[in-house]
């Protein structure tokens, strides 16, 4: 027996088998207790133990994990309706899970079998945040890298086993960012999250991860270039799996766990209008319950539709990422375009969320505008990632056409050191 068929033998898949249906319903039945604790995990910084014991037991940290690791391996279309779910009882609940577990697949695609196992341990539990901006260094020593640096934004690393932290190597004047792969015993977790940092998700986790002057091994780090390309041959991933979702593109994976988070917290909107509508009585004549005028129908049903065509979108561009790999495998790769205009499309399902949490807001009345109404805290919710946001999409707009159009990519954190001379300053 081979060295990496005793790796892939040491965690069996797990016992009782369900089906994608059943996960949904898992978080569905689960929404009360999560809004009922949503005023606790934003002030706590992250959602509450018992809540991760529950998300633990239904199953929802080995969704993506393969099987042959203890996983359930699903698609990332049932991830994307699970966290959906998750993130519509609370959005900052939700987008912290969605982004600790979703990279099971950078880990199985871009790592050994032998460092995939390890990451595993022996209960076969993988969960890691990925600040994928190169805030740190990479300094080369024998076998491997010492790495510094702090990495804000780690979303859901209370619970974390593992961080993966993007650092920058110099070689040769030039600078390369790499992901390290780093244990729970060897970074420290800042305590600058939740309690009204900041004006909405802050139930995510999303605290700052420090890790001063650490080892870590040649074999756990990785390229940083998971969303500028794809590949099959000699991918980790498809030689432990031959599953096409661990081909190594993480373009759809990493935007469409933070859509989830927006459809989620757009769906949670329109559930509390409903309840206003339906409740309450309009201002001005006809002094009639919102929901039997046409105004009150309007906005429902306009609401409605881009909610439902933003998880439409998301959810087929889940199916439609593996589509891709298994036409890589059938030989017949996709371009980089390919996957650049599939995430756009998750994108537009981000924009779709905004315009409707945006259009339920100004549609219900002054009185959402008092602290701690749900609709308030769900239109907050939406607009906290939209300053960086802005940003993205117009890269990504702009990426996709230099793709489309044979041009210069003209994107990297690639970068040239200046040669010192005599009037240098270290």
């Amino acid at each position: 027996m081979t060295q990496s068929s005793l790796y892939a033998s040491a965690l069996a898949a797990p016992d009782q088998p369900i089906t994608a249906r059943e996960l949904v319903e898992r978080a569905a039945a689960l929404r009360p207790d999560i809004q009922a604790a949503r005023s606790d995990s934003a002030a706590r910084g992250t959602y509450s133990s018992d809540l991760h014991e529950a998300f633990s037991q239904a199953g929802f940290y080995r969704i993506l994990q393969p099987r042959r690791y203890g996983g359930y391996e699903f698609g990332l279309d049932v991830n994307f309706k699970v966290m959906i779910e998750i993130s519509r009882a609370d959005p900052g609940a939700g987008w912290g899970l969605a982004l600790s577990h979703a990279h099971n697949i950078p880990l199985v695609a871009h790592f050994s079998e032998e460092v995939v196992q390890e990451a595993y341990g022996d209960n076969g539990v993988f969960i890691s945040p990925h600040s994928s901006a190169p805030r740190g260094v990479a300094v080369p020593v024998e076998g491997g890298y010492r790495v510094t640096g702090k990495w804000g934004y780690s979303s859901g690393v209370p619970y974390s086993t593992h961080a993966m932290v993007t650092a920058l190597v110099e070689r040769g004047g030039v600078k390369s960012p790499i992901v390290a792969l780093i244990p729970r015993r060897d970074y420290t977790i800042l305590d600058d999250w939740g309690g009204g940092l900041t004006m909405a998700l802050n139930a995510s986790g999303s605290n700052t991860v420090v890790v001063e002057d650490v080892f870590v091994p040649a074999d756990r780090t990785a390229p940083w270039d998971w969303q500028l390309s794809a590949f099959a041959e000699g991918s980790p991933g498809i030689a432990s799996t031959g599953n096409p979702m661990y081909l190594g593109n993480c373009l759809v994976p990493y935007v469409g766990s933070i859509a989830c988070a927006q459809v989620g917290a757009a769906r949670a909107a329109l559930d509390e209008f409903e309840e206003l509508i339906t409740s309450k009585k309009r201002i001005y004549p006809p002094q009639v319950l919102r929901v039997h005028h046409e105004d009150g129908q309007l906005a429902f049903g306009e609401a409605l539709s881009m909610i439902d065509a933003a998880e439409g979108i998301l959810v087929s561009a889940g199916a439609n990422h593996m589509q891709l790999g298994k036409r890589w495998l059938a030989g017949e790769p996709p371009s980089l375009e390919d996957y650049q205009r599939l995430a756009n499309t998750v994108y537009t399902a981000i924009r779709l969320s905004y315009e409707a949490g945006e259009l339920l807001f100004r549609s219900s009345g002054s009185s959402v505008t008092r602290v701690g109404e749900p609709i308030q805290d769900y239109f907050l919710s939406l607009q906290m990632q939209r300053p960086q946001a802005r940003e993205t999409f117009e890269n990504a707009a702009r990426l996709v056409a230099r793709s489309h159009f044979g041009l210069e990519m003209a994107y990297s954190f690639t970068e040239t050191v200046p040669a010192r001379t005599s009037d240098s300053k270290s």
